[in-house]
Order: structure tokens, then C-alpha cells, then sequence
């Protein structure tokens, strides 16, 4: 008896032993932390649901006249003097908030503005993720918005701190859904009226602090692990403005506790998600959705439990891709402007017909397609981090405003509550006067093995992530590139956390600024075509062309921060098999709509021409996001040498031949 009691003694401690493998499926010298997270839907409650609706003051003296319809609550009482069941530009109101417009249930972004929402396909909300180490927290909130201005993320943070959490930082960003209720003001019922709803905003405010609250409050022992996914090869890219460059990688990060349950799973995507703002449905395109991300997120909360995050990345001009039957063609092939409400510019030729759109058709499929790439990557390919970082910094920009339409914007209040400043941010704009720049920020922040900065607005990809353009590929060739911040972060997973901080529209180098209204001689409504024949309709969003450089040499000097220094940059090109020396790895041209439209596949390159040095053969390649490839793609960005030591390739100077 007693020699079976010690049998089943060490049964049972074996039987524990690996169940512990089992929930810690990684090195077990892996760093611990404290994570918790949380999900608060902000969705439009329904009108009569709240206790007290703020936008209702109604009294027995003005029920009977003020009678449009209102679905929802923050809505102000109005006249529906044509009767379309909606407010229109006007029609008598109730000015409940005295702030001299009317507010209502308008959606942000999409087209055919200003859009109503008559329903609620999925809920809207905050998503939150809380991480500590030692006594350091720092929390990191993903809201459904097209955009959320830093007043609000200000508020938020302020509120936050007020209700007692001290934290290290907290780092806000949008999944830029254009199905959400409008804050940025851009949707009004006229274009020369604010769409913003600032009883909304309120809401959003109160709800996106209790998510962070409850994530802080749920934090309990965890272990954090990274994987790097890609984009299904059956999506094709498509884009709004040139240069035609993206960002495939999608960088995740999940929380998981002591028993192997996810607490939080965070994913990276670099597209827009604005499937029903520009659905052709005019039925679905007035849906309260969170869009693609909805799936997504919903897969993965399926598959893993906790609670899902989508962060956007580098989304600027990068439309919804199209959802093909088959794998798509990962090379360039020729350039084609093709059918989608969205816009598709694009450089690849699928087999097929790609899947209508709709919600239940290409915005699910997009959305659980890409949930499971993710999936595949963390099931197979994930590491749990090493390292025990946890830090967080922001810095404080000055950004002059260049597009007369920002600021005429600002002067007609269009962008609700943002404030504006005079040169140098020296003080607020007074009234009456045109706004010559706005105060913005940065932020950079790590948790263990991922590194992230937060870039305030709607980055394009070549931006900080790099190309392989040249100055005669930019419209402007006579101007350099912003600093390229992936050589200042240090950790083995990479995050571009966009429109975060803050929303300043679109953000590219000096160089491809063509169609801002006010810079170049453009008049308020510009052309927007370069002199390769491609479009430029993104940069009339664009607060300057100048945005780049000043938030790049803001975000170097945070990661700079501790006198880390910078991982080795180059000089050079790609080899190609037969010797020829290219910026591209794969060939070329830089295909540019009217001039280079053909792309010839020369490659894979099979070495490194530096300048000054010679010919260097990679111990591996090296991708955007300084992880290592067996083979060099539309992704890579340098290469390893033999001791590891990760090297980047500036492809971008001239170079004599």
C-alpha cells in the first residue's frame, strides 16, 4: 500500500508537471508580469434606455412640436419639416447643450456623407489591456473610432487618474472603424457644419475609463508571448493614393494567466476598416458596426477566450483589400485601377472573382480570415518574452498647420471641441482667426519582448516602414525621407500603433505631398495628380506635408531615450541573381499609373551591395519589422549577418552605378 501511495504520489506530480508545460508552452526562464483586460461597449443606446438622456430636454411646452424622429439617444429634439425621419440642415431644434448646432446620430468617415445610423449591426466600444511589472502599469486602450482627438484621450487619461490609478502611461489609439459615431466632426449635415456629438463623446469618454479600470482591476499573474503573423496570400491590396506600398505583417501579442487561458490577444493590421462606410448598400452603409475588426475579434475571442484587441498600423491610403477564392500573387505585376466602392489602385492580377461586398460577405471574410492567420501564428510560431521591459514616454508636438481646408475647419468650428493655435503653439487660436497649428504628441511605449510607437494619425506604410522608392519615384525629388524609427526600437517584436495620441489625417513624406490645399499653390479644392499621372486624393486629409518629419524626429528622440543606440544602418542595393544591383529585392520598376506601369519579376535577390564595402551574402534576411525571413519579399528591409546582429538597408539615396 505504501509503496502504491508513493506511485501515485509521483503520478500526480508528474501528471502537474505537465500540466505546467502545457500552460506555459514556451522557454520556462520566460518573464512574468500582472495582465488583465476589458471590453466596455459605447454603443448609441436606444432612445427612452438611458436614465437620463442629456440631448432630451423636451418640456410639456415643446413635446408637441419638436417631433423628429429619434431612434436614439444623443439626439437633440428637432423638426422634421420635410419629413425624411431625419434632421436636415435648417430645421428648427432644441440647442439642449447651448453650444450652437445641432447633435444627432451621425457616422463618421465612409461616403455619401452625412450618413444617419438606423441600426446596430455589432456593438462599438473601448477595448483594454492593462500590464504591470514590479510597481510600473501602463495600460493600452484600442476604441472604435475613425479617429479620436487627444482632448478626449486627455479626458479620458485625466479621469483616470482622478479615480486613484496611477499608472506609468496610458496609450489610446482607434481602429479607425468608419461605421462608429462620429467625434472628429468631419460628417456634418453640411460641410461647413460639425458632425461631432458631444453628448457622445461624453459617453465615449465615461465608458473608455471604465474599461481601463476594470482591465487594471482584473490584472492577475501572466506571461506574455509574441508572434508575427501575414496577411492570407488570397487578399489583394488595393490603394486610394500612390505610392503603392503596404505593410503584410501583422505583430501580435497575447496575455495568458497561470492556467494557459489568454487574457488578452492584441493584433496588428495595417488596412482600413471601412467595409460598410463605403458599402454600395445604402441600407448596411448606415449600420453602427465596428466593421472587419468585429470578426476578427470575435474569432479570436472564440479560439482563445479573453478579450480581443485590433490595433491599426501603418493604414495610410491601404483601402479594404479584396477577398479572392484563390492565393493571389504576391509579386507586382502591372498597375490597375479597378472596382471597388472603396478605390483600388493596385499591382496584381488574381484569378477569379473576388467575394461581393456586404456584411456577411467580404466584411466577415476579411475579418476572420485575418483573425485566422493570427491564429495559425500563435498556435505555431509563438514565444513568450523574455525580457522583463515595461516602460512608457511620450513627447509633446508643434504641428504648423499648411491646408487652408484644416483650417478654415477650425475656424468654423467643424471639428467640434479641438482647439487650435497660433505659430509655434504659443497660444490658443483667438476668435475669429484662422488656427496656424495644432499641439499633438507622440508616444512610445514596451511591453517585454514588443516595442510599439504611437503615431497620430493615418500613417502610409513608406512613411517609417520604408520603400524601395528613390527620389525620382516621389513626386518631389528634391526632398529626403522623415528619420526611419524601426532602427531605434530594440526589441524583437515591432509595432506601428496608428491613429494614436491623437487624428491629424494622413501623414507621408515631404516628398509625395501633392494635392494639400495651401501648399504648392493649391487652391482649396486641388487636383491632387502628380507628375507620374497617380492620384493624390488622400493629402487634402492631411493637416501638412510637414507632419512626417517633425512626429519622426519626435518619436527617435523618445526611443533614443536611456542612450541606446541605433542598430546599424547601410547604404546600398539588393543583388539580384544576375548581378544587376537594385533598391527592390524582387525587380522593378517602382510602377507609378502612368509612367512604369509594368513590373518585372527579377529576383529573389541572392546578396547586399554596400556602398564602400562591396558585396555582403546575408546570413538571413531581414523584414520591416526586424524579424528574420528565409527569403527576401515586398516586406524586406535588410538582412542578418552571421552573428546575428540585424543590419538596415537605406535603398532610398542615388548611388553612382
Amino acid at each position: 500500500m505504501a509503496r502504491l501511495g508513493v506511485l501515485a504520489l509521483l503520478a500526480l506530480a508528474l501528471a502537474a508537471l505537465t500540466a505546467s508545460a502545457q500552460a506555459w508552452p514556451s522557454h520556462p526562464r520566460g518573464a512574468a508580469f500582472r495582465a488583465g483586460a476589458a471590453s466596455v461597449a459605447f454603443t448609441p443606446p436606444a432612445a427612452g434606455t438611458l436614465r437620463a438622456d442629456p440631448a432630451d430636454c423636451l418640456t410639456d411646452a415643446t413635446r408637441a412640436t419638436y417631433t423628429g424622429p429619434r431612434p436614439f439617444a444623443f439626439t437633440e429634439p428637432y423638426v422634421d419639416r420635410s419629413g425624411v425621419g431625419h434632421f436636415e440642415a435648417g430645421d428648427p431644434y432644441l440647442d439642449c447643450n447651448h453650444n450652437g448646432r445641432w447633435e444627432g446620430n451621425l457616422l463618421g468617415g465612409g461616403s455619401d456623407t452625412p450618413r444617419f445610423f438606423t441600426h446596430v449591426a455589432d456593438p462599438v466600444g473601448a477595448r483594454a489591456l492593462a500590464v504591470s511589472q514590479g510597481r510600473r502599469t501602463i495600460a493600452v486602450e484600442v476604441v472604435d473610432q475613425e479617429g479620436l482627438f487627444n482632448l478626449f484621450q486627455d479626458r479620458i487619461r485625466a479621469k483616470v487618474a482622478a479615480d486613484g490609478y496611477r499608472l506609468g502611461g496610458v496609450f489610446i489609439s482607434a481602429t479607425h472603424d468608419e461605421s462608429a459615431p462620429d467625434t472628429l466632426g468631419l460628417s456634418g449635415v453640411e460641410q461647413t457644419s460639425s458632425g461631432a456629438n458631444d453628448y457622445f463623446a461624453d459617453y465615449l469618454v465615461a465608458r473608455s475609463v471604465r474599461a481601463i479600470e476594470r482591465a487594471v482591476d482584473a490584472r492577475r499573474p501572466a506571461r506574455v508571448r509574441y508572434a508575427q503573423a501575414t496577411e492570407p496570400p488570397n487578399l489583394r491590396q488595393c490603394w486610394s493614393s500612390y505610392p503603392f506600398v503596404d505593410n503584410r505583417l501583422m505583430p501580435t501579442l497575447q496575455a495568458v494567466d497561470a492556467r494557459g487561458r489568454a487574457i488578452a490577444t492584441l493584433a496588428d493590421v495595417s488596412q482600413h476598416a471601412e467595409t460598410l462606410g463605403f458599402n454600395p448598400d445604402p441600407v448596411e452603409r448606415t449600420w453602427v458596426s465596428s466593421d472587419w475588426p468585429h470578426f476578427l475579434r470575435t474569432s479570436l475571442e472564440r479560439r482563445y477566450g479573453g478579450v480581443a484587441i485590433e490595433m491599426a498600423g501603418s493604414v495610410g491610403s491601404v483601402e479594404t483589400p479584396q477577398v479572392f477564392p484563390a492565393r493571389v500573387s504576391a509579386v507586382p505585376q502591372r498597375f490597375s485601377s479597378e472596382s471597388h466602392p472603396a478605390g483600388c489602385r493596385t499591382l496584381f492580377e488574381p484569378a477569379g472573382t473576388p467575394l461581393p461586398t456586404g456584411y456577411q460577405r467580404e466584411t466577415r471574410a476579411l475579418g476572420t480570415q485575418l483573425a485566422g492567420a493570427v491564429i495559425g501564428a500563435l498556435d505555431h510560431h509563438a514565444t513568450i518574452s523574455r525580457s522583463r521591459a515595461l516602460w512608457g514616454r511620450r513627447a509633446t508636438v508643434c504641428l504648423p498647420v499648411t491646408n487652408l481646408f484644416f483650417q478654415l475647419g477650425g475656424l468654423l468650428g467643424v471639428f467640434g471641441q479641438r482647439q487650435t493655435f497660433t505659430a509655434g503653439c504659443a497660444a490658443p487660436t483667438p476668435p475669429g482667426q484662422l488656427g496656424a497649428a495644432l499641439q499633438t504628441s507622440v508616444a512610445a511605449f514596451r511591453i517585454g519582448d514588443g516595442e510599439f510607437i504611437s503615431v497620430p494619425g493615418e500613417v502610409f506604410p513608406f512613411t517609417y516602414l520604408r520603400s524601395f522608392l528613390g527620389p525620382a519615384d516621389l513626386p518631389h525629388a528634391d526632398a529626403p525621407l522623415p528619420p526611419w524609427p524601426l532602427p531605434h526600437m530594440h526589441a524583437p517584436y515591432r509595432f506601428v500603433n496608428g491613429l494614436a495620441d491623437d487624428m491629424l489625417g494622413y501623414i507621408f513624406p515631404l516628398g509625395n505631398g501633392v494635392g494639400v490645399p495651401g501648399e504648392n499653390g493649391n487652391g482649396l479644392d486641388p487636383s491632387g495628380t502628380d507628375r507620374f499621372g497617380c492620384g493624390h486624393s488622400d493629402d487634402s486629409e492631411a493637416a501638412s506635408s510637414h507632419s512626417a518629419d517633425l512626429l519622426g524626429t519626435a518619436l527617435v528622440g523618445l526611443l533614443d531615450q536611456g542612450r541606446r543606440r541605433a542598430e546599424p544602418i547601410v547604404t546600398g542595393r539588393y543583388v539580384l541573381p544576375g548581378g544587376a544591383r537594385s533598391r527592390d529585392p524582387l525587380g522593378g520598376p517602382v510602377v507609378k499609373c502612368a509612367v512604369d506601369q509594368t513590373y518585372t519579376a527579377a529576383g529573389p535577390a541572392v546578396a547586399v551591395w554596400i556602398a564602400g564595402r562591396g558585396v555582403v551574402r546575408p546570413a538571413a534576411w531581414m523584414s520591416l519589422s526586424g524579424r528574420r525571413q528565409a527569403r527576401p519579399d515586398r516586406d524586406t528591409r535588410g538582412f542578418f549577418t552571421r552573428r546575428g546582429r540585424r543590419v538596415w538597408l537605406d535603398v532610398f539615396p542615388d548611388l553612382p552605378s
